[in-house]
């Protein structure tokens, strides 16, 4: 399994005022890993993310909790909360990082800047979930954010077996805005602002493993 690496401004990369990467450019050689320069300074990269997961504590617990309750005698419902983190797998960054240190060792990295983020589920059929609030604005870079949503009792049934067969349940979109140029044929650069989009899983394979954070009502 591939180590994942979160990303926060104190630890391996740092922030930069006034950072304006060029958007079209990505000088890793990867085809996960994107990394983009700077407009003005050569030795500046920013690093975008590639994942994010479900955001988990020192001791590797997902901060993610699932009960129920009963709406009537008959009707169950489901209730799913969790905090996400954008991050970047470790063994692809460091690759990427230590291509570029061999072309430029003066090079320095930072986390991409982002003017805006928002956190959306897509794709949820309505038999499947009620409500959510999952759609909101949602930070900076490195920062976990917020979801939650209800189950229908559907819902409830595909969640959990999704967790007894180790399976997806389902995906969200992190979108996240960027401040950039765009360098042009003639070298002169244009402003823009640039939209991109990572999936985020909720997998029964992950959950699985952490048998206490699925409370169930037993009758």
């Amino acid at each position: 399994m591939k180590k994942l690496l979160i990303v926060v401004s104190s630890l391996l990369l740092t922030t930069v005022a006034q950072a304006i990467p060029v958007m079209n450019e990505n000088v890793a050689n990867s085809g996960v890993m994107t990394i983009y320069p700077d407009h003005a300074d050569p030795h500046r990269y920013y690093v975008a993310p590639n994942v994010v997961m479900i955001a988990t504590n020192k001791k590797g617990t997902p901060h993610f909790s699932y009960a129920e309750y009963r709406r009537n005698l008959i009707y169950k419902v489901g209730v799913i909360a969790m905090t996400l983190v954008p991050a970047y797998t470790r063994e692809e960054l460091d690759v990427a990082k230590a291509e570029i240190l061999a072309k430029d060792p003066l090079a320095e990295f930072s986390g991409l800047p982002f003017i805006g983020s928002s956190l959306a589920l897509n794709g949820a059929l309505p038999e499947l979930i009620t409500s959510n609030e999952c759609n909101h604005a949602a930070g900076l870079i490195g920062q976990e954010q917020a979801c939650s949503f209800v189950l229908t009792d559907k819902g409830r049934i595909f969640f959990l077996k999704a967790i007894e067969r180790k399976m997806l349940f389902t995906t969200l979109q992190f979108e996240y805005q960027v401040q950039a140029v765009l360098r042009l044929a003639d070298g002169t650069f244009k402003d823009a602002t640039i939209t991109h989009g990572v999936a985020v899983r909720i997998d029964g394979g992950q959950l699985a493993r952490h048998p206490r954070l699925i409370r169930r009502l037993m009758y």
